[in-house]
């Protein structure tokens, strides 16, 4: 991400069959507007149409100061003892 975009944490809800997904996320902050549909990239699959901004939040950050969510995941596991090897009795 660049570090001269600004990003604002929002949540966004899509359609799905039977009922609809939520999803939290930095996005930058010229597309946070609520109510704005959106398309997001998706590891799996690829940009996906559909997302509608529902929230906006207050804080815009620097694209360098966006928390790493994997790194702070991976060092919780890490402090609490859930990445280490399982032992099988």
């Amino acid at each position: 991400m660049s570090s001269n975009v600004k990003y604002v944490q929002c949540a966004m809800r899509r359609s799905i069959a039977g009922g609809s997904v939520r999803t939290t996320s930095y996005i930058p902050h010229e597309f946070a507007k609520v109510g704005r549909a959106l398309r997001l990239k998706d590891d799996n699959v690829g940009w996906v149409d559909g997302w509608v901004v529902e929230c906006v939040g207050d804080v815009i950050v620097e694209g360098d100061q966006i928390p790493d969510t994997h790194k702070a995941i991976k060092n919780h596991r890490k402090s609490t003892g859930d990445s280490a090897p399982r032992l099988h009795a």
